[in-house]
């Protein structure tokens, strides 16, 4: 059991409490019990002792003069939903602000993977924003990353790199629960030794293995479960979820901000009829302005009912599954006697409209308000300047250079509505005077990623080109690119993108929208540059500007800044890029822009990428 959720209240007190010896602190009479261990919804009441459930029934013999009475009548009584794999960076708030906006909804734990801290603020960046958790009511579990770098250092140029040390000294903290998703596929699947080391460390600690496997399927998929992965939020379409459920894997089904699978992944419950029990679910990436406007979990919760499983069976996937997979379910993931009183309060349960949240045996949140106060948080000038780059960008460093005359047939990535992958679509181009042009007619712009670690002299420009975007002018620039979080830019012209880019870097970082050489919106993110330390009101604002002035520009992805943070990632499949070029992530490798160029060396197409 994690001391993070150690009792306060003596198990002696709970017995005395269930036979009547003594008064419970808190009875919550009259409601419909939704239990995710028999599977049934029945009238009973709960009753709390300190943090903890002492009964659950018939609680009249423990009411007393000081026990505080709910009245449940005509409400559900659910469990605290469980998010099983979140990267709370991605909501662009701090831990504080995310606890805000997502406990009155009725997500009472989540489980932080920490890949994105990681390879910006490194061990000390988790280990702060750790306790900055432990302040909050919502419960914050978390996984040790495991790739720090996320990639090749041949690929892309990291901020951090782990050692077995620095895993080793994460897994003895009390919040966490396993070893991040393993991204560093390509190499667990040549059987890297310390890819195998870190895994046997999870498991002599008793933790959870997480996956990330994106279109892995037959003996790739064997193999990577073969190494000790426990779990997969990757898959996108019916036949890999259905794989993943088959070979023993806990499928988590995701739906986030530029990721949207469950409609298609619920097929595995309500058409294939298999057991829900090996399902749980997660955002896995989702900003802040999404979860206000639709929810964390509660969001999948909903849709997953309207899609026709049993309410009951969703709150089970919601909860319980959860917490067994992260061995967390001696103390969460039901009602039931000895567990942290974890309790939401549900008037329209087709609809999950939640009336009231109980955490620890408090009400903290009713009618979508938390009620209670979170201490103020401040950050160390390390975790605020993360943005090293010692001298402003010139147009000519966004300039596509070729020694092809006339046109040139390039790799373009083309990227997706509500999805995180892209793909290789090579596309002519015309060549003026050595320059490789954009053409925005047919929707192919300028794509760079720059190093922001201060690690290169000069700075890595890794250049190529997109499709999918729809802009017609101006730049759209961002400090979040999932897991390495360079600096990406996307534009028509190489002046906006330098503009753009310049004052991403006075701001040490967030997301800026540009045009004609003028600032349209920003929003700066300047803790680790991936946060704000604004209240998450003021961030929903400033995104929504930023959303207005894309689309000015002709962007209508629903998820324009996450789409283009996932266009630098390197750990999904399939054509990427990094600081160092484009990446062919299934094959490992850098390749040259030119689709028929001869295929240099690391350091021929690093020169190549930087002119």
């Amino acid at each position: 059991m994690l001391k993070s959720i150690l009792s306060t209240v003596r198990r002696e007190d709970l017995v005395d409490v269930a036979m009547g010896n003594q008064p419970a602190d808190l009875v919550i009479c009259g409601g419909q019990l939704i239990n995710v261990f028999s599977g049934e919804i029945y009238p009973a009441d709960v009753a709390i002792k300190g943090e903890r459930i002492a009964l659950v029934g018939d609680a009249h013999h423990v009411i007393g003069r000081q026990t505080d009475i709910v009245d449940a009548r005509g409400m559900f009584l659910s469990p605290g939903l469980i998010d099983a794999h979140v990267h709370i960076e991605a909501s662009m708030v701090t831990p504080g602000q995310f606890a805000r906006a997502v406990l009155p909804r009725g997500t009472t734990a989540v489980n932080w993977e920490t890949l994105w801290t990681a390879n910006v603020l490194g061990v000390d960046g988790i280990q702060h924003l750790l306790a900055e958790c432990s302040r909050t009511p919502l419960k914050f579990f978390a996984t040790a990353a495991q790739g720090v770098p996320c990639a090749s250092p041949s690929l892309v140029t990291p901020a951090h790199e782990f050692t077995l040390t620095d895993l080793e000294n994460l897994m003895t903290k009390p919040q966490i629960v396993g070893l991040g998703e393993v991204v560093l596929f390509n190499e667990l699947l040549q059987n890297d030794p310390v890819i195998h080391q870190e895994i046997q460390l999870a498991c002599n600690h008793g933790k959870t293995v997480d996956g990330s496997g994106p279109g892995f399927i037959g003996n790739t998929l064997n193999a990577y479960a073969a190494a000790g992965i426990q779990s997969d939020h990757e898959a996108i379409s019916l036949a890999e979820g259905i794989e993943r459920i088959r070979l023993g894997l806990r499928l988590v089904i995701r739906e986030g901000s530029s990721m949207r699978n469950l409609a298609e992944l619920i097929k595995i419950i309500t058409q294939q009829q298999l057991s829900s029990r090996r399902c749980c679910f997660c955002v896995d990436d989702k900003d802040i302005r999404e979860i206000a406007a639709e929810g964390l979990v509660d969001d999948l919760v909903r849709k997953a009912i309207k899609a026709g499983i049993d309410p009951v069976t969703v709150l089970q996937m919601a909860s319980l599954n959860a917490a067994e997979y992260f061995g967390l379910d001696r103390d969460i993931g039901g009602i039931a006697p000895g567990k942290i009183a974890d309790i939401l309060l549900v008037g329209d349960l087709n609809n999950f409209v939640v009336n009231q949240v109980i955490v620890n045996g408090q009400l903290v949140a009713a009618d979508g308000r938390l009620l209670v106060d979170l201490p103020p948080t401040s950050y160390p000038s390390w975790m605020m300047n993360t943005v090293r780059i010692s001298k402003q960008l010139r147009a000519e460093d966004f300039t596509l250079m070729t020694e092809q005359v006339g046109s040139i047939k390039a790799h373009v990535l083309k990227v997706f509505p509500e999805q995180i992958i892209s793909l290789d679509k090579p596309e002519c181009l015309a060549v003026d005077h050595g320059e490789i042009l954009p053409d925005v007619g047919r929707d192919i712009l300028k794509l760079a990623v720059i190093e922001r670690h201060g690690k290169t002299e000069p700075t890595n420009i890794g250049r190529g080109l997109v499709r999918g975007f729809g802009l017609t002018q101006g730049a759209i620039a961002s400090s979040i690119s999932p897991d390495i979080h360079q600096i990406v830019v996307v534009g028509v012209n190489n002046r906006d993108m330098t503009t753009a880019v310049n004052r991403l870097i006075a701001l040490q970082g967030g997301i800026v929208v540009c045009n004609q050489g003028k600032i349209l919106a920003e929003l700066p993110l300047p803790v680790g540059g991936l946060m704000s330390e604004q209240p998450y009101e003021q961030v929903i604002e400033k995104l929504h500007k930023l959303s207005q002035a894309a689309k000015s520009l002709g962007c209508d992805l629903p998820s324009p800044f996450m789409t283009l943070a996932f266009a630098a990632c390197p750990t999904l499949t399939e054509f990427k890029l990094s600081d160092k070029g484009l990446i062919d992530v299934n094959a490992g490798r850098l390749i040259p822009l030119p689709v028929d160029g001869t295929s240099p060396g690391i350091a021929q197409k690093k020169d190549a990428f930087q002119g």
